[in-house]
């Protein structure tokens, strides 16, 4: 299991905000610790694997983790989550439309020879336009289905962020020819991201940092190129 971390406690000169990566797992997920600088809360997103170095991440930026917060119920990104629970016991949040996949977690990690438990039962259903707190970090949840029935990506704009998951990668997209996929609303969920400003730092469910315009001008799917 590859691990990587960065940390980035000043995005945007925004002073208040920490983000720590890390890279896990057979498919070279990233997974993120966010956290408020002046209350200490945090949140983990997308809890992919290697549950006790994420927490390590939260402890060493004395982060209480208050909430999970799911972009998608893939395997890659939710292996970790029973033991990320039981750590914390803070509420997970999931868009209703993933369950299916959110249910057949131990099916899909057998698919990659990754055994998986049961996932507990997530609390609160993700919408598009809702408003989520860390602390007094703020994010827009933004509705942009394709990869999977329920994606979302979460929005700092104050931070001029988005956490993308596996909807749009540096110079790619997530794929759309899995089950639950649909290419055309993928179509649709790019367009969507298209309209952030073109500042807005991408951190993705796979591969390197990137921004809005960088994408706008280099990435073929978000140029009309499939």
């Amino acid at each position: 299991m590859s691990t990587n971390t960065e940390s980035t406690d000043n995005p945007q000169g925004a002073s208040n905000m920490i983000v720590e990566s890390l890279v896990v797992g057979p498919l070279q997920t990233n997974v993120y610790v966010i956290g408020c600088t002046k209350t200490r809360r945090g949140a983990i997103v997308d809890a992919g694997g290697n549950a006790a170095r994420l927490l390590k991440l939260a402890e060493k930026h004395e982060l209480t983790i208050e909430s999970i917060l799911q972009t998608h119920a893939h395997i890659d990104h939710v292996a970790a989550i029973p033991e990320v629970k039981r750590a914390t016991q803070a509420p997970i949040y999931l868009h209703p439309a993933d369950q299916f996949m959110w249910q057949v977690a131990p099916q899909q990690g057998m698919r990659f020879g990754i055994q998986v438990e049961p996932l507990p039962d997530y609390e609160h259903e993700l919408s598009d336009g809702q408003r989520i707190k860390v602390g007094e970090l703020e994010c827009e949840v933004i509705f942009v289905p394709g990869h999977s029935p329920g994606s979302v990506a979460f929005y700092f704009a104050e931070h001029a962020l988005v956490l993308s998951g596996d909807v749009l990668f540096a110079g790619s997209m997530g794929r759309v020819d899995l089950p639950g996929s649909d290419p055309n609303a993928m179509r649709k969920s790019l367009e969507r991201m298209k309209q952030l400003p073109d500042d807005t730092r991408v951190l993705s469910g796979h591969g390197p940092e990137t921004s809005i315009g960088r994408e706008k001008k280099l990435n073929p799917f978000l140029r009309g190129g499939w």
